[in-house]
């Protein structure tokens, strides 16, 4: 690969998008800005990078809204690396405009900060696609219980029992339609969460019937049987949420990645170690921690595990101990082809 002359920074908004080029000595060789908004604009602002597609490197943040940018410059061959900024700490150094962040960005790139601890993974299409399904089946079943909580506090105003312990199954639905209260009003709102809590209920269905058929195309469906207490959506989600296992050096990069090591603090010879950092991906985090919770109600391995725990650790904690050995767990079977333990 030739070496890069020119290290392009590139500070990326909706509307938005602030260039900046260095040289090979760290100097401003070009500056300027393109307002989005249009195809046209997108196809401008790759027409003005292709200048530097042969001597330059491109750094981009990793962003929800910039998949159009990095899959363009890839598939034209530019050298594009996505980085994270909360790692690089751009908003830490006192301004906070485009025009400083695009030159931080490309400096940053230039001395090798980039590449050395801030680089970011970048999905492909197909890993971003089964991401935004299990992410948004996620977000509904936490919808989904908001509005429940709000027809049993509505219930609760007039002393009426609830309709079994879930509000969306065809049961609870059928009694929640025949329940009067005392105004006309009351029905309407009540209706209309019955009506939301529905449609939320057959949405999900819908997500659920995708992630199963999803998990039958692809080696996940084995991945649920070796593992205990291992569904579709859990398999499914260890496999597209951590990506490709080479990107990491050994299993605490992974638990890193997750957000389940604990903060550290240190100063001379005192080392202090706090609560997680829950820095990371939320999901990986979430689904082995529910994970953990299925094995500790159920797996008498896990139960007696635990057990000694218990008695010197808030259950809470257990919980997540146990959430990161399995992270750990899957990881090692899968990089190393052991059996999970």
């Amino acid at each position: 690969m030739r070496k890069a002359t020119h290290f392009i920074g590139i500070d990326l908004h909706k509307t938005v998008v602030q260039i900046c080029v260095l040289d090979e000595r760290g100097d401003v060789s070009d500056e300027f800005r393109v307002r989005l908004g249009t195809e046209a604009a997108g196809q401008e602002v790759l027409r003005r990078l292709t200048r530097w597609k042969t001597t330059g490197r491109f750094v981009v943040e990793a962003l929800g809204l910039n998949r159009w940018l990095v899959n363009a410059c890839q598939h034209a061959g530019f050298n594009m690396v996505v980085a994270d900024a909360v790692k690089l700490s751009v908003k830490r150094l006192g301004k906070k405009t485009d025009r400083h962040d695009a030159r931080e960005l490309a400096r940053r790139l230039w001395v090798g900060d980039v590449d050395r601890y801030a680089r970011s993974y970048y999905p492909t299409d197909e890993e971003y696609g089964v991401r935004k399904i299990l992410r948004v089946r996620h977000q509904l079943v936490g919808i989904r219980q908001q509005v429940s909580n709000q027809i049993r506090a509505l219930l609760n105003a007039y002393l009426l029992p609830s309709p079994g312990t879930a509000l969306y199954a065809a049961s609870s639905l059928t009694t929640l339609a025949s329940i009067e209260l005392p105004t006309a009003d009351l029905p309407v709102g009540l209706q209309t969460l019955v009506t939301a809590i529905r449609q939320l209920q057959e949405r999900m269905e819908q997500l659920t019937k995708q992630i199963r058929h999803r998990a039958k195309a692809t080696s996940v469906q084995a991945l649920a049987t070796q593992l205990p207490s291992v569904g579709p959506q859990t398999a499914l989600t260890l496999q597209y949420e951590l990506g490709e296992r080479r990107r990491f050096a050994n299993a605490t990069q992974v638990c890193a990645y997750a957000g389940l090591v604990p903060r550290v603090a240190n100063s001379g010879d005192t080392q202090h170690h706090g609560r997680l950092t829950k820095r990371g991906n939320p999901e990986l985090r979430w689904i082995v921690s529910e994970w953990a919770v299925r094995l500790l109600a159920f797996d008498p391995h896990a139960r007696a595990w635990a057990r000694p725990r218990l008695h010197r650790r808030h259950q809470n904690k257990v919980r997540m101990a146990l959430a990161r050995r399995l992270l750990v767990g899957v990881y090692v079977s899968q990089t190393r082809g052991a059996a999970f333990s």
